[in-house]
């Protein structure tokens, strides 16, 4: 008589199966496909009994997947542990894309200025904005909030260097970066 062959574990499976592997409790995590957000969401609630010493696992487990911890404290700590080890490739990538637009040399160093604001002037007119006209700081954060753009084209043209020296500078020297957006702008279709 033959065998039927086993179905294949899904996605969503494999990636339950790795979590469990890292030393979480399966009850305490959800995985499944969202329709809504087109990936995988991995939910990890504290039954789960997930620690900070585990999110190297949990990162190589879940992939380039969603992961959300239900504890605020858990789910920031995992965030900013995910942020710095894309740090050096962001990094890297931010370089060269300031070399090639010739704006690494001269680049404005954080320390040399006497307020956070300061910086983003200088921020603006390293990239040939207008000081004061798309940066803004709060507290200890940068925001990206430039003024209204009639076409997505103007504004790419506008701000594609500023947005790259911002984030290069957000990056370099953890700068806390917030973008507003510019909601009167949708891409021509």
């Amino acid at each position: 008589m033959d065998q039927v062959p086993a179905v294949p574990a899904s996605q969503e499976q494999i990636i339950e199966k790795r979590l469990v592997e890292c030393g979480l409790v399966r009850t305490g995590i959800s995985v499944r496909y969202e329709r809504e957000l087109e990936s995988i969401e991995v939910i990890i609630r504290p039954e789960a009994a997930a620690d900070q010493t585990q999110f190297e696992c949990i990162k190589d487990a879940v992939g380039h997947e969603l992961v959300r911890f239900t504890d605020g404290a858990m789910d920031a700590a995992y965030i900013e542990y995910k942020a710095e080890a894309a740090r050096p490739q962001m990094l890297k990538s931010l370089t060269a894309t300031l070399q090639e637009r010739r704006l690494l040399q001269g680049f404005p160093v954080c320390d040399n200025f006497p307020s956070l604001s300061e910086y983003a002037k200088a921020l603006e007119k390293h990239a040939g904005t207008k000081p004061g006209s798309a940066l803004r700081v709060d507290g200890n954060t940068i925001v990206f909030d430039p003024p209204q753009t009639a076409t997505f084209q103007g504004f790419t043209a506008e701000y594609s260097d500023l947005l790259s020296v911002v984030m290069f500078a957000s990056v370099r020297d953890h700068i806390r970066l917030v973008f507003i957006g510019n909601g009167a702008v949708a891409p021509a279709r």
